[in-house]
């Protein structure tokens, strides 16, 4: 599976609500061979890998009003759902987000896995202790390699109004109340 492929598939199954779109993701990769699967698990993890960076974990500080390791990994599930634009624009300036999150809503993040989820359904792998061992097995067999990723960047004060402010000044016009209390 190639790249593009890879966010053809996210671009087919997109829905409003992220959890659906997560399952329809997993249901479409199901129908493929085992092993397409697992190259699509590769590039998730590539895209998870290329997300980990400071200031997108900033933004999400913000956008979701704190974001723990756990916040920031179910945020970058998030934003790999929302496409491959939206996705690499993030990555290289994470103030593009202020024009796709809405300040009113919340669940910036989601849990889903469609990789595995799809793995499972279509080989019929019990979800226990083993069934993540044989899992985790055959990616492993399964991976190629993939670019060296960057560093994450220089880690900053994310409570520092000032410094979001610097940082993402249109999510902070979003997120952050003006110093007089507006």
């Amino acid at each position: 599976m190639t790249r593009e492929q890879f966010w053809g598939h996210i671009r087919a199954t997109r829905r409003r609500d992220i959890e659906e779109h997560g399952e329809r993701l997993a249901n479409r990769l199901a129908k493929l061979p085992a092993k397409e699967i697992l190259d699509f698990d590769s590039w998730w993890d590539a895209a998870v890998a290329d997300a980990y960076q400071w200031n997108l974990w900033g933004a999400a500080y913000l956008i979701n009003g704190g974001c723990s390791d756990d916040g920031f990994e179910y945020f970058r599930r998030w934003l790999i759902l929302q496409g491959k634009d939206v996705f690499r624009a993030a990555v290289k300036n994470p103030d593009l987000l202020a024009g796709v999150v809405d300040p009113d809503e919340e669940g910036f993040e989601t849990e889903c896995v469609p990789g595995m989820d799809a793995w499972v359904r279509a080989t019929g792998t019990a979800r226990d202790d083993t069934g993540y061992e044989v899992w985790g097995a055959a990616c492993k067999a399964r991976r190629r390699r993939l670019p060296k990723r960057k560093g994450m960047g220089r880690q900053w004060d994310f409570d520092s109004d000032a410094a979001m402010r610097r940082r993402f000044p249109r999510l902070a016009a979003m997120y952050l109340q003006d110093a007089d209390g507006d």
